[in-house]
């Protein structure tokens, strides 16, 4: 039971990093990328992150 718990949150967090990574990245914010990299909070900072970023466009996408 226990491994199976192990299982499932290393995949929910490897999940949540991945989203977040990669918009970070596409938003380069590498501050929060390099956050999401180091300290891994079961997602939560990632969910949040993603909750505010990922609807809003990037300053690239701004632009004519």
């Amino acid at each position: 039971m226990l491994i199976a718990l192990i299982i499932v949150l290393s995949i929910w967090e490897v999940y949540w990093t991945y989203q977040a990574c990669w918009l970070a990245s596409q938003r380069d914010e590498k501050k929060w990328f390099l956050f999401f990299l180091v300290f891994n909070l079961l997602g939560i900072p990632e969910i949040l992150y993603l909750r505010k970023w990922k609807k809003v466009p990037s300053s690239d996408t701004l632009l004519p």
